[in-house]
């Protein structure tokens, strides 16, 4: 049975051209698991829930865990789309905020647009988020990894009020 990784390849293209191995969809799901676990998921007769690294899910596009976006920011080619911001804007956007400006501490590659990898002055991956242009250049949040500290257990985003994170748009990439 061949597997749909079009829209997770589509995503992971922005960023670098290296494919990611072991690369599964179960459902709507994507994880990297090892051949030797996807081998016994096959002897399984019940649903499997979760199968090895969960790397995001198709939901309204593509929508990416914080885990996939530190695989990608390991990768040589990804870090032409890095930019590092300074420890006060880090805790920041660690609680979801954008990025001014003038909290950026390094851009290497001069960038201005797009997709980027969001980078603290240690060069730790915090997430990723989208050049804008506004009144000034800022980065737009859209994925950090403290995502999974604000969401209920239902998968809500606690700073919404209880509104379901499917409705807010972050963290989606869409065609």
């Amino acid at each position: 049975m061949t597997q749909d990784l079009s829209l997770f390849n589509k995503f992971t293209k922005q960023f670098t051209d290296r494919e990611l191995s072991d690369v599964h969809r179960v459902g709507r799901n994507f994880y990297q698991a090892e051949e030797r676990l996807w081998e016994i998921k096959n002897g399984v007769t019940r649903d499997i829930y979760s199968l090895g690294l969960f790397l995001g899910e198709e939901k309204m596009g593509f929508s990416p865990s914080p885990a996939l976006i530190e695989l990608i920011s390991k990768f040589p080619d990804a870090q032409s789309k890095k930019v590092f911001i300074n420890k006060k804007s880090e805790w920041l956007f660690l609680c979801g905020r954008n990025i001014l400006s003038e909290s950026i501490a390094k851009n290497p590659h001069l960038l201005s647009e797009g997709l980027v990898l969001v980078q603290n002055e240690q060069d730790e991956n915090l997430g990723y988020g989208l050049f804008k242009r506004e009144d000034t250049l800022i980065i737009k949040h859209v994925l950090d990894k403290g995502r999974y500290l604000r969401i209920d257990e239902k998968g809500r985003d606690k700073r919404q009020g209880g509104h379901s994170s499917k409705n807010s748009g972050k963290g989606k990439f869409h065609d």
